[in-house]
């Protein structure tokens, strides 16, 4: 019997296109690093930086976890990055879409 998993990689990679298209105005790195940062949420069940960043694979897991929990960090501290007007377009997409 054969099974197939999706691995964390191509959850982002496909995340990072659905929001390429939902969030047009997303900048590479915040695109690059945001899937990874929801899927760590879900995994790890917790919003701590530290537990997150435990959770990461692929690219991430040859990082030293300081060097990651910086990363974040910075991501969540920068002024380029609006929270609001992501999940705004989030949630326009998402309910405008199913009416």
């Amino acid at each position: 019997m054969v099974k197939l998993y999706n691995t964390q990689a191509n959850l982002a990679s496909d995340l990072s296109n659905f929001f390429k298209n939902v969030v047009p105005d997303i900048s590479k790195p915040h695109l690059k690093i945001i899937p990874y940062i929801i899927l760590g949420m879900i995994q790890s069940e917790s919003v701590v930086t530290p537990d997150i960043v435990k959770t990461f694979k692929g690219d991430f897991s040859y990082v030293n976890p300081f060097s990651s929990i910086r990363r974040l960090e910075r991501f969540f501290n920068t002024p380029n990055f609006n929270v609001y007007n992501f999940y705004d377009a989030l949630l326009n997409m998402l309910f405008l879409t199913t009416n």
